[in-house]
């Protein structure tokens, strides 16, 4: 037993390390997997690990489904799978596999935590050790990585990008053991990386790849295995991800806009910001985009800065070139540079920059920037070039003096790197400063409708709702069934759209489903159920901020919801007094059928129908309503037709022509169907389209027209 202990020493060392890390890092209450509040977080910096653990408990206590990651009950017709909602795949699948055994409501990211700060050190430590063959070197070396700023700040943000171990043991990989004779090691890795996190699955394969091509020229490998090889990793890694849910939506869906935004920046690894918060006692922020600020954070830390200048020095100094030898010959840490390079590269996007100065800007080709745009976050990449960085300058360090000198360098090093990083890590360490677990919902009325309702909707069925964090730890905490109020990656964009308009037509037709809460979008959402509902045995309820419906429920509105729910009218709109239309803007002109059109001017109808609603101050006899649009023209629709109603009188029939061509609409409005100054707009389309069904772009949105502005005018 001695034995033994005494030759996993460094392991065991790890462990308690790692323990103590998680420790420090989640604080003793949040570390039981028991504990679920805290992954419910309302730290707008930190929202993310709510996406996950949600996602997580739906699947959790769902059936057994094919393929095995789908994940139906969240998300609803959106849904997708829990590889798109970052669950970290191998332990949803492995704790579900324990369901009979863990309860409803239970976590394992603190357990994943451990698992990383382990991993971290471990293969850090065996890198290090191959090249130097020193345990107290290896170690002191292995200790950069466990403090890495872009380690830690992901740790608690994005989990599955915290499981960084798995590029140190792409680099073990690369630089310690031939690439043809470890090839199954790396289709191990391969499989295993697409089971933590897309990106660096993306990333290992790519290293990997390119190893095998540049083995071709330096061990002479033939092109007929090099092809074979790929054929046989492409059966096992295809498999895996079609029984783990990656083509639960379809490649076009996959595409998001952000390759070319969240980037790395030329100095991202000198920029010590990021959420506003400070990586460095000593150095200032850069002032960089807010995507590269973000998804391009590589701030390498005082200590690796000053470590790598020095190291830089002594491979430029005569005096050490025998010392070196055995780096500068080294043929895979050669060929790792080289593809270093290429991952710098593509890190760096199309655009590269230099701080705010924009170098250089390569236009792409729609598809083939549709194609980049399935890993946008290319800042990520240089992860991997980060670590390589510090592994040799550690290495070159060793090679140049004896074990004694070199021991002392590495740690004073690491002691500036720690005193400078340590800026970032105290806001880090939650032993003394537990992790906010506030919950802002306050008011009685949810726990009651959540015990008694197990489905929760919104009336804006999207990917990424602005309502989902309000709601993560009650739909938890209160076993819910099903919802549609969800936040993660990517959906079918199609089946979004459709299930909006499944909504919709039940709302217009007053279908409302039974043991089911729905959270109303927005105010013009409100305004035009009020209209449909007002008669109806309907609860409408405004509590936190928030507006709740539920049917059969009108008795338990209370005074107050019932004033404020009196008082909801459409939206004045002045007379002869043009008013432009923003998506953003909640408290608008519009009623159930619109969408965004990217954060410009502008709204898209969206469906078959789609309605305005608004008043006057005042009754002035037969108006005129003027619309400013566009209407959305394809090949597929040369013309767009549509019908007109006033409060649900047919008025006109149109047809509109020409792609990208501004119309006026002018829609004629009889004294006689106005009542109460208010006035209902329904825009019912014949023949609308998605610019995905003619291949413009990934929307899956049905488009009809853009209205800029309205006016309304006495006639």
């Amino acid at each position: 037993m001695k034995k033994f202990f005494f030759e996993n020493r460094i392991n065991f060392l790890f462990l308690f390390i790692s323990l103590l890390c998680l420790v420090s890092m989640q604080g003793m209450e949040n570390i039981s997997p028991f504990s679920i509040k805290w992954t419910h977080t309302a730290d707008k910096f930190n929202r993310d690990p709510a996406i996950y653990q949600t996602a997580w408990y739906f699947f959790l206590n769902d059936i057994w489904r094919f393929p095995l990651g789908s994940n139906p009950n969240y998300g609803m017709g959106i849904s997708s799978s829990i590889v798109i909602s970052d669950t970290i795949p191998i332990l949803s699948f492995f704790f579900k596999s324990l369901k009979l055994f863990i309860p409803e409501n239970f976590q394992y990211f603190s357990f994943w935590f451990f698992v990383c700060f382990y991993f971290q050190l471990f293969f850090s430590f065996k890198i290090l050790n191959k090249f130097t063959n020193s345990v107290s070197y290896s170690l002191i070396g292995s200790f950069f990585f466990l403090i890495a700023p872009i380690f830690l700040y992901r740790l608690q943000w994005h989990h599955a990008l915290a499981g960084q171990w798995v590029l140190l043991f792409a680099l073990h990989l690369g630089l310690t053991q031939k690439i043809d004779k470890a090839k199954w090691s790396w289709l191990f890795l391969i499989i295993l990386s697409s089971l933590i996190n897309v990106y660096y699955m993306g990333i290992v394969s790519v290293v990997y790849t390119l190893f095998r091509i540049f083995n071709l020229k330096f061990e002479k490998e033939s092109i007929f295995k090099l092809v074979k090889d790929f054929f046989i990793f492409a059966i096992p890694l295809l498999l895996t991800l079609y029984v783990v849910g990656y083509f639960e939506i379809g490649p076009g869906d996959t595409l998001g806009v952000g390759f070319g935004i969240h980037k790395l920046n030329l100095l991202s690894a000198f920029d010590s910001a990021t959420h506003g918060k400070s990586w460095s006692w000593f150095l200032p922020d850069i002032k960089l985009s807010e995507g590269e600020e973000i998804e391009g954070f590589n701030y390498f830390g005082l200590g690796q800065i000053l470590m790598m200048l020095f190291a830089l020095a002594l491979f430029l100094n005569k005096n050490y070139k025998k010392n070196l030898l055995l780096i500068k010959n080294n043929k895979e840490i050669k060929i790792f540079l080289i593809i270093s390079l290429f991952l710098t590269f593509w890190a760096l996007s199309n655009k590269i920059a230099f701080g705010s100065y924009t170098l250089v800007e390569i236009p792409l080709n729609k598809y083939f920037y549709g194609a980049l745009s399935i890993l946008k976050g290319t800042g990520r990449i240089f992860y991997i070039v980060n670590y390589l960085l510090v592994i040799v300058s550690i290495l070159i360090i060793f090679n140049c003096f004896n074990k004694k000198n070199s021991l002392l360098i590495i740690t004073l090093f690491f002691t500036i790197q720690i005193v400078d990083t340590s800026a970032g890590i105290k806001h880090r360490i939650n032993m003394l400063t537990p992790i906010n677990t506030e919950i802002r919902l306050k008011d009685q009325l949810w726990d009651d409708l959540f015990k008694k309702y197990k489905i929760l909707k919104t009336t804006y069925a999207k990917n990424y709702t602005h309502l989902f964090w309000d709601f993560s730890y009650l739909m938890e905490k209160y076993n819910m069934e099903k919802t549609n109020v969800v936040a993660f990656a990517r959906s079918t964009r199609k089946a979004s759209a459709e299930t909006r308009y499944y909504i919709y037509d039940n709302l217009r037709e007053k279908k409302l489903e039974p043991n089911t809460v729905y959270l109303v979008n927005d105010l013009g959402h409100l305004r035009h159920l009020k209209y449909l509902l007002k008669n109806e045995d309907v609860g409408f309820f405004y509590r936190d901020d928030i507006w709740a419906m539920v049917r059969s429920e009108k008795k338990r509105m209370n005074n107050k919801d019932k004033e404020v729910f009196k008082n909801i009218r459409p939206k004045l709109l002045e007379i002869n007094e043009k008013k432009s239309i923003y998506y953003e803007n909640g408290d608008n002109y519009y009623g159930f059928g619109w969408s965004h059109n990217f954060k410009k001017l502008g709204i898209w109808s969206e469906g078959p129908i789609s309605t305005l609603f608004f008043r006057t101050d005042k009754n002035y006899g037969d108006l005129k309503l003027e619309v400013s649009c566009i209407p959305y023209i394809t090949k597929k629709n040369n013309i767009l037709e549509l019908d007109v109603y006033v409060n649900n009188t047919f008025t006109k029939n149109i047809k509109l022509a020409k792609k990208n061509l501004d119309k006026k609409i002018e829609i004629l409005i009889n004294e006689k169907l106005v009542k109460n100054n208010e006035i209902k707009i329904d825009f019912n389309f014949k023949n609308p389209v998605s610019p995905y069904e003619v291949l413009e772009s990934p929307d899956g949105r049905k488009l009809g027209i853009l209205i800029e502005n309205i006016k309304i005018i006495p006639r």
